[in-house]
């Protein structure tokens, strides 16, 4: 496996410092910024911008014990239910305990939760919570407004650097552990710095459908491997099982039906109306995510059909646009006419539950490098996250990332002595890597879905371990080709996760051939 992307003498390139690099500018990396000291020079890196990040895209809200009625136990008791028996009784207490402090620091920097005529937070449930305890942000649109928020104050900062259309390439280590990272926004250059806090969210992209955007091919992920960093539970990718299904759009990502739509009183159905969840579950509509996808792919393997439905009849015409405003209009725009209309749905993919391996502190077990949000694996979500624990996450981890990084800072180097790495290689045209990332989504999709079969993950590793190989030999000097190496080297360990795996447990369903 390759060490570092680039083919080229990395002591060549030119040298920027910084004490701090997060890479990312979703909610976990910006909460990071934030909680980071004024006096530290630090560097946010993102491929895009602010907007297009999973936080940014993320609807249902924030799950935290914020009801007089709700307790922490029952939030605990919740998620581990959720997680299937994989998760960290440890990390679990800990966002669960420290979740509402965040929730009282969002509100303090005037992230605009909603509230009702007295003032108070409006509180909603979820798939598998037992109460509610979901706070949120334009009806639907927590992310958004949250990432806007904390964007503008990341942006304002001093001492806070964001460089927009710039690709991680690598991370640098040496004997103390991180020294630096390769960047690049065309060219690539080397920034020198001891603390870096990985917030680059998850490898959704990998799959043909996704409510991902689609710079999430996992290249942080990789890049903590091949830095050395423990990754797991690559294997348990969650599928949601609501995203909206129309033939009359074109897009490549599957817009999510929130949720919180069934917490408000959602119903699934069939094409003849039967509400097939019912029996199938105590919770029934609102139960775990895994459960509810796996459910509906039965029924459209039993029906023949392509889809299933969202009934949202009960709800008035004024409640839904006035709760749900983003789903509202993205239906009306596709011809469906909610909620009188039930809305068309099929799962899609949504979350990955492994990563890099971190601590409490956001740690990974190499030195200086932190890891918060989706493409860390906490041991908060297990084999399944629970409904708006991810967003929690960000905020819990991405804080106690930067209050690990104050009390035991690093100072960067005085200089790098890097590799060597030129080598001759076989270059893609642009054209044809596009088409070698489209295959291999298709490919991933086919062999890792949410239904596996011992036969079809064999296949699978078959056929992306000679795609793995082949990547060795590829020149890779643009953003394209750091995608492909990037997204072939996460779906190697899905696959090689998924087989290894023997339980079925979770989002990891296996079934007999």
């Amino acid at each position: 496996m390759k060490r570092y992307l680039l083919n080229e003498n990395l002591n060549n390139l030119p040298k920027i410092k910084t004490d701090v690099l997060i890479v990312g500018s979703g909610i976990a990396g910006l909460y990071a910024a934030f909680n980071l000291d004024t006096s530290m020079k630090v560097m946010v890196v993102t491929k895009a911008s602010i907007e297009k990040s999973n936080s940014w895209l993320a609807q249902g809200g924030i799950a935290s014990v914020i009801a007089p009625d709700d307790v922490f136990e029952s939030h605990i008791e919740d998620t581990l239910k959720a997680g299937a028996g994989l998760c960290d009784l440890d990390a679990v207490t800990t966002l669960v305990e420290e979740g509402p402090s965040d929730i009282r620091a969002l509100r303090e920097l005037s992230v605009p939760f909603d509230r009702n005529e007295d003032g108070e937070l409006l509180i909603t449930r979820e798939g598998g919570h037992s109460c509610r305890r979901i706070v949120h942000c334009g009806g639907d649109a927590t992310g958004r407004e949250t990432t806007r928020r904390l964007g503008e104050i990341a942006l304002a900062r001093k001492n806070i650097d964001c460089l927009f259309d710039t690709y991680l390439v690598d991370i640098l280590t040496d004997d103390d552990g991180v020294c630096g990272a390769i960047i690049s926004d065309g060219e690539p250059k080397v920034v020198i710095c001891s603390n870096v806090i990985l917030a680059t969210g998850g490898s959704g992209f990998l799959y043909a459908t996704t409510t991902n955007p689609e710079g999430a091919v996992g290249d942080g992920i990789a890049a903590a491997e091949r830095a050395g960093a423990e990754i797991f539970g690559m294997e348990l990718v969650q599928f949601h099982p609501t995203t909206l299904a129309t033939d009359n759009w074109v897009s490549k990502r599957a817009f999510l039906i929130s949720e919180a739509v069934r917490g408000e009183g959602g119903i699934l159905r069939n094409s003849k109306g039967e509400a097939f969840m019912q029996g199938k579950h105590p919770l029934a509509d609102l139960a775990p995510r895994d459960i509810v996808t796996r459910e509906i792919i039965k029924e459209m393997n039993r029906t023949g059909e392509d889809k299933m439905f969202l009934d949202v009849s009960s709800m008035s015409p004024e409640f839904f646009e006035r709760r749900f405003p983003t789903i509202y209009s993205e239906c009306q725009k596709r011809g469906v006419d909610v909620p009188s209309a039930w809305i068309p749905i099929r799962p899609s993919q949504h979350y990955l539950m492994g990563g890099i391996k971190t601590d409490l502190e956001a740690q990974t077990n190499v030195k200086g490098l932190y890891a918060c949000g989706e493409c860390s694996s906490t041991g908060v979500h297990g084999a399944n996250r629970l409904a708006s624990n991810s967003m929690l996450e960000c905020l819990v981890f991405g804080r106690r990332a930067a209050e690990h990084v104050k009390k035991n800072f690093r100072a960067p180097k005085d200089d790098l002595v890097l590799c060597d790495c030129s080598a001759e290689k076989t270059n893609v045209p642009e054209a044809e890597m596009r088409e070698k990332i489209e295959a291999l989504r298709a490919i991933v999709t086919k062999y890792a879905g949410p239904v596996r079969t011992p036969k079809t993950m064999a296949e699978g590793k078959r056929i992306i371990d000679g795609l793995f190989l082949e990547a060795q030999n590829y020149s890779l000097t643009k953003e394209t080709d750091f995608c492909y190496y990037n997204m072939i080297s996460c779906a190697k360990m899905i696959i090689d996760g998924a087989i290894a795996r023997k339980e079925s447990i979770g989002a990891h369903y296996v079934v007999e051939d």
